[in-house]
This record gives structure tokens, C-alpha cells and sequence, in this order.
């Protein structure tokens, strides 16, 4: 998808658009995955989770999610420009972000795709999560997903990898991958090549 930077002129503010690149429209999964997103996230109401306000539906011509715009960039552009000084700081970002996935945990839903890049930092300072495209929405009586191998190598808990049953430890490991970047400024598990991250 592409994320463009809009104006309601209904309610006068500023919103994100996400719109599905048209080459994918005929494709049901890239379509699903976005209805999909917009579901996970409508249901969600959390200070650090990015807030949903519309969405094409399914039977539209065009699919795309209207979201908050947030004022600001991703955690990892962010941390480009400058180190974390101490291991506390790490954690208190961290721990901004877990909020958000209790949150969403709460009602079942599980992110899947925890990175840098999926958390914005707003200019007031505020964490944002966002990019639920790849969440799972739990069966919540067995509390466990079957895993697709969907997210980003270096993140990815060893349970994805090896095609196991997710459940909210999952994202809970890319939380933990996060920290442990955050306070020491590499990845834990490096390697020229996902294949070697995944081993």
C-alpha cells in the first residue's frame, strides 16, 4: 500500500490514506489482509494505537483505510538520528509500546509484525503503534493461530519461523528483540540474509 497525507474537509483535520496499490486489487489475500487491518484496528481504543476512522469496505473499487495522521516519524527513522543513552530510556519506550499490545492482546488481537519501523514517535513525543497488516485475530478458545511466515526476519519469534502455533508470546519475543536493539543499538541475531537470521 501507499499512505498519503490528506484532508478531511468534513471535520477539518488532517488524516493518513492508506490505498492498496491498484495491481493488487484483483488479488483477494492483499485485499483481505487490509479488511483485515481495519477490523483489528476499529476494535482497538488505546492512547499509544494508531486510531482508524474509515474504511473502503470490501466491495469497493478502491480499498483503503483512513487513519490519524500522526505528526511526526517511525521509531526507526528516529533512532537514525540519534542513540538511546541508557538502557532505562530503552525501556521506557518499550514499555509504551507492550501498553499498546496489552491492549490489543485484551481483545484478541495479535500484531505479528512488532519493529521500529511499525511504531511512530509523534513530535510531542507520544509512541504510536501501527501497521496491524499482518495481525491474526486469536481463536480465542484455543488462544493460539496456526503462523504464516509473514512479518520481518529479524524480529520474528522462533515459533514463526518453525510454522508452530502463535499466541500472544509471539509478539511478546519481537517486544523483547526490540528492547534488547533499543539498549544496545544492534539485533540480537544478525546475518547477511534471512536465512541466516532464521538459523
Amino acid at each position: 500500500a501507499v499512505v498519503y497525507r490528506a484532508q478531511d474537509q468534513t471535520l477539518r483535520r488532517e488524516v493518513a490514506v492508506k490505498v492498496l496499490h491498484p495491481h493488487l486489487l484483483t488479488e483477494p489475500e492483499s485485499k483481505a489482509r487490509l479488511e483485515r487491518e481495519a477490523q483489528a484496528v476499529a476494535k482497538l481504543q488505546h492512547d499509544n494505537i494508531v486510531q482508524i476512522y474509515d474504511y473502503s469496505g470490501a466491495d469497493s473499487q478502491a480499498s483503503f483505510i483512513v487513519t490519524e495522521f500522526i505528526d511526526g516519524q517511525t521509531l526507526k527513522q528516529f533512532l537514525g538520528k540519534r542513540t538511546i543513552p541508557t538502557p532505562e530510556v530503552a525501556a521506557m519506550i518499550v514499555l509504551e509500546v507492550g501498553a499498546a499490545l496489552a491492549h490489543a492482546h485484551g481483545l484478541g488481537i495479535l500484531h505479528r509484525d512488532i519493529k521500529p519501523e511499525n511504531v511512530m514517535v509523534r513530535r510531542d513525543g507520544v509512541l504510536k503503534l501501527m501497521d496491524f497488516g499482518v495481525a491474526q485475530v486469536l481463536d480465542l478458545e484455543r488462544m493460539t493461530v496456526t503462523g504464516q511466515l509473514l512479518g520481518s526476519p529479524a524480529y520474528m519469534a522462533p515459533e514463526v519461523i518453525d510454522g508452530r502455533p502463535l499466541d500472544f508470546r509471539t509478539d511478546v519475543f519481537s517486544l523483547g528483540i526490540m528492547l534488547y536493539q533499543l539498549a544496545t543499538n544492534e539485533l540480537p541475531f544478525s546475518g547477511r540474509n534471512p536465512h541466516e537470521v532464521f538459523k
